[in-house]
């Protein structure tokens, strides 16, 4: 009868935390690289010819869309992000009911596994007696 505690069941619980702090900083990162070109985008467009006033019009115009342009960005991220979240937690749930349906086949297993042993101990008697040998056959 093998030894049940060599039955490893091993679930993708440990590595949910990590996957979860992935996402998150690649969304960060996402964030801050998006940001980044949006200011690039707003200081580096303007043509140095312009005169000073219509310089800062413009700027004060790109920035504002720049602005605009990061809100919505931040917006789209947060929507991935909460339904990354409630992916996450539908895997953790789906994780969770299959260990429980894994313990509950175990135990089952266990059980089993006892009756067998028991019936197999009534079926034959305890005499310590070795089978008979079989006849050798001569050449």
């Amino acid at each position: 009868m093998p030894d049940t505690s060599d039955f490893d069941v091993t679930t993708p619980r440990g590595a949910a935390p990590q996957r979860g702090n992935l996402v998150a900083a690649l969304l960060l990162g996402l964030l801050l690289v998006g940001g980044f070109i949006a200011l690039w985008v707003a200081y580096c467009s303007v043509p140095p010819q312009q005169p000073r006033a219509d310089v800062a019009t413009a700027s004060s115009n790109e920035a504002t869309q720049a602005i605009k342009d990061l809100q919505t960005s931040q917006q789209k991220i947060a929507g991935q992000l909460q339904s990354l979240q409630e992916t996450l937690a539908s895997n953790q749930a789906e994780t969770k009911r299959l260990a429980d349906q894994v313990t509950a086949l175990s135990g089952k297993l266990d059980a089993l596994q006892q009756s067998f042993a028991s019936a197999q101990r009534q079926s034959s008697p305890a005499s310590s007696e070795p089978p008979p040998a079989p006849a050798k056959r001569r050449r």
